[in-house]
């Protein structure tokens, strides 16, 4: 009788865990992904961006880069400092790594509930400030961290739906990390800490 009362409490504690630290974050996951779609259509300039031939980041470009990561931090505060020691672990544990596991993302979402999306929404104000289109600040963002030696998402937001929605709380995706010039690397390094903070934000689009 004890053993069958144990082993039902065992249970009980194996079900809380696993909804508590996968199926609940997961179904965070997926509520903020989509709201991320929808954040993103209200980025004031849409249109396509052709990179230059040579890869080389202008100066510029990079400023208003820093400019829109160090406005979404200023703009959460207490809430962003609270969690820059977890972004800086998790930033180092994936350096160099060109697949990234969402079940250590996840994390972001266990402890710091809405933090993501609400970065997001901050992103996109000032994406519209820095006149950025999506498709140059993914570019920046590529070769900025290429850069650093950090690869950043091929993010497909509607893939990562798909492998929640078949019960698969730990989705995978495929990292980019392009060659990166020379002229890139000695533009980028000076801001290697502050731009490292920031990092593990990249693996939601921002």
């Amino acid at each position: 009788m004890w053993i069958g009362v144990g082993l039902l409490v065992f249970l009980g504690l194996a079900g809380w865990a696993a909804y508590s630290f996968l199926i609940r974050p997961a179904q965070a996951l997926v509520n903020d992904f989509r709201q991320i779609v929808v954040l993103d259509s209200k980025v004031e300039r849409q249109g396509a961006y052709i990179p230059p031939a040579n890869r080389q980041l202008d100066p510029e470009q990079l400023q208003r880069f820093l400019a829109v990561q160090r406005s979404v931090k200023q703009q959460l505060g207490e809430r962003y400092q609270r969690v820059e020691a977890r972004l800086n672990q998790l930033a180092g544990q994936q350096a160099g790594q060109l697949k990234l596991d969402y079940r250590t993302a996840l994390d972001l979402f266990r402890d710091s509930s809405s933090l993501v999306l609400d970065a997001k929404g901050l992103q996109v104000q000032a994406l519209n400030r820095q006149d950025f289109s999506i498709q140059e600040y993914a570019w920046v963002r590529s070769q900025v961290y290429a850069a650093l030696g950090y690869a950043v998402p091929n993010l497909n937001p509607q893939e990562i739906l798909r492998q929640i929605a078949a019960r698969d709380f730990n989705p995978t995706v495929e990292m980019l990390k392009p060659e990166a010039p020379q002229a890139n690397i000695q533009l980028v390094e000076p801001f290697r800490q502050e731009l490292l903070s920031y990092y593990p934000f990249t693996w939601f689009g921002l």
